[in-house]
């Protein structure tokens, strides 16, 4: 009987022991479900997250790897996004398919998986372990899941020491799948939102900045005008200075000042012609005269890079069909961003511009436009070659995606290469990339040939013919009569001087309402008048000429400069009088008196 009751005796605290190690287990099961939930909702960094999360499943299976797979829900395929010793770029560019995959299987039937005998299983995708260089033996997975929806799968390969997966491996792997979902989308969801806020302020900032463009335009035109009188006095003055009896000493003096004015005077019309907002205007254009006012532009630019710029352009080039403000701000963009590598990389640079008649690249026309036969599949090519740091290969199909960016914050916005792409598509075209890591990169354009004939995209503005001024020269008709309108002195000046030169009779006028009593008085054969003035504007003496002189609102020519207001370049237009910008040359100015004088 003692026996007996010793032997109930030991079966109840055996059976108690027992009981105190599942207790024990159990505990230490929360404990470490507790432990993992605190550590997984400790990030929202979804990298740092994914790749926490496969070290802990392969410690709590004891197995030699994991992996996650994320579901796409636009193609329901599904991608790697974390593996254990696997590159993240390697496995990113792997894509399960639902159906003829374990992955694949678990998610649409949302139920967990093992797999003892993977390589002999139908289910078993072997291209990701030919590409990950890793041999998969066994398999145990689970769904991720997340208010009912499926995620995505969380698998762990391979139990060592070459045991099978148990149903307590399965159980594990369950708890921690159900916790390392939400712990996901909850990353995601935050990654999406910053992302959004990212963008919101890259937009918001994008639009002030724009505004800020606008305002700057706008002070842009009203100093250039400023500037633009000036610098016609300076340059007229020194055109004169030229013909009278110097030394060569002063004569390269003078020489010096004319030309360092005309850059000034460029550099003030590139400005215009770049901060100016207009609607697109497709016209014949060509792309050599573009690409040189973009280098005009940048050329202290490309100075404060160290950067020296050769260019390659077929003289012969034919014309495009485009918009040159637009088109010059994709050669701007492209420029500029080579000169920062460049600097950024090795503090010099060397950057290569050519464009040459092709064959397109690609099949198929580039615009529906209607083209001369011969011009058919025929592109006009041009390249942007630097030898910067290259772009590298995983980077490299993304430059032209929105908002991205290899440059820091404060240096751009990641819109500038996405905003040539739409100007490029918008003309029919083509822009791509190609380059190799420490390699430099090549920018590839191509347009659509509208014409196998070359020419220029830059006529005289406002004149009625244009072409015959290049190289012609007109009789002189000395017994014309001219009359300038002006009200800075210094312009008036040298107008009146560079047409009595020439043998014009010319009176010359600083008020409006003088040159209306001036041309009720007398007969004259020409007007030149300017824009902006002080009183009477000379649109105003215009409209007042053509309502009681019709005839003589025909002989108006308007020197201006203004060169980047809407409302005057529309008035133009509609008009159809000739105009002359300043700052002019001499010889210009006389070409196109003479020009008007004879066709009448």
């Amino acid at each position: 009987m003692k026996i007996l009751e010793t032997k109930i005796e030991r079966n109840r605290i055996a059976e108690q022991n027992l009981d105190c190690l599942m207790l024990e287990r159990q505990v230490s099961h929360l404990q470490t479900v507790l432990e993992i939930n605190r550590f997984l909702n400790s990030t929202l960094d979804l990298d740092l997250l994914l790749e926490n999360i496969i070290q802990i499943a392969t410690k709590l299976t004891d197995t030699e790897a994991a992996s996650i797979l994320l579901l796409d829900q636009a193609t329901q395929e599904l991608h790697f996004e974390a593996a254990t010793g696997a590159k993240r770029l390697e496995i990113k560019s792997i894509v399960i398919p639902l159906e003829g995959s374990i992955a694949g299987w678990i998610v649409t039937r949302n139920q967990p998986l093992l797999v003892d005998d993977a390589p002999h299983d139908s289910r078993h995708f072997a291209q990701a372990d030919q590409i990950t260089q890793f041999k998969t033996r066994s398999i145990l997975g689970v769904p991720l899941q997340v208010k009912q929806k499926t995620i995505g799968v969380l698998e762990v390969l391979n139990k060592r020491a070459g045991w099978f997966f148990t149903g307590q491996d399965q159980q594990t792997l369950e708890t921690l799948g159900a916790q390392a979902a939400v712990a996901i989308e909850n990353a995601r969801l935050y990654q999406a939102l910053h992302d959004q806020m990212e963008a919101r302020q890259t937009v918001q900032a994008r639009l002030v900045q724009s505004e800020k463009l606008v305002a700057v335009g706008e002070l842009v035109a009203g100093v250039a005008h400023e500037l633009n009188n000036p610098l016609t006095a300076i340059i007229g003055f020194a055109e004169m200075l030229r013909l009278a009896d110097l030394d060569d000493r002063s004569r390269e003096d003078v020489n010096r000042i004319v030309t360092q004015g005309h850059r000034a005077a460029k550099i003030v019309r590139s400005l215009l012609d770049f901060a100016r907002q207009q609607p697109s205007e497709q016209r014949p254009t060509q792309l050599n005269d573009v690409i040189r006012s973009s280098l005009e532009l940048l050329a202290y630019d490309t100075r404060l890079h160290s950067v020296t710029v050769q260019t390659n352009l077929d003289p012969n080039l034919p014309l495009t069909s485009g918009d040159p403000h637009r088109l010059q701000q994709v050669f701007i963009n492209l420029i500029h961003n080579a000169c920062q590598a460049m600097h950024r990389a090795q503090g010099q640079g060397c950057l290569t511009i050519a464009t040459a008649l092709k064959f397109s690249t690609f099949d198929g026309a580039l615009t529906a436009a209607p083209v001369h036969p011969a011009t058919k599949n025929r592109v006009i090519q041009v390249t942007v070659q630097d030898n910067g740091p290259g772009i590298a290969a995983n980077q490299l199909f993304r430059i032209f995606n929105p908002f991205f960016t290899t440059k820091r914050s404060s240096e751009g916005t990641g819109l500038g290469l996405s905003v040539c792409h739409g100007i490029i598509h918008e003309h029919g075209g083509h822009i791509w990339a190609e380059s190799e890591a420490g390699q430099g990169a090549t920018f590839f354009i191509e347009l659509p040939v509208v014409s196998l004939q070359c020419g220029t995209s830059n006529p005289l503005p406002g004149h009625p013919d244009a072409a015959c001024l290049h190289g012609a020269r007109w009789p002189r008709r000395k017994e014309a009569r001219v009359l300038i309108v002006d009200d800075e002195t210094d312009v008036l000046t040298i107008l009146l001087r560079i047409l009595q030169e020439a043998g014009y009779r010319v009176d010359a006028v600083s008020d409006g309402r003088v040159a209306l009593a001036c041309l009720a008085a007398s007969h004259y054969d020409l007007v030149l008048c300017d824009i902006h003035m002080s009183g009477l504007t000379g649109l105003e003496v215009y409209h007042e000429v053509r309502q009681h002189q019709p005839d003589l609102a025909q002989r108006f020519v308007f020197i201006t400069g203004d060169i980047a207001s809407p409302a005057i370049t529309d008035f133009l237009a509609d008009t159809g009088l000739p105009s002359m910008d300043k700052p002019f040359q001499t010889d210009q100015l006389l070409d196109l008196v003479d020009c008007l004088l004879a066709a009448r």
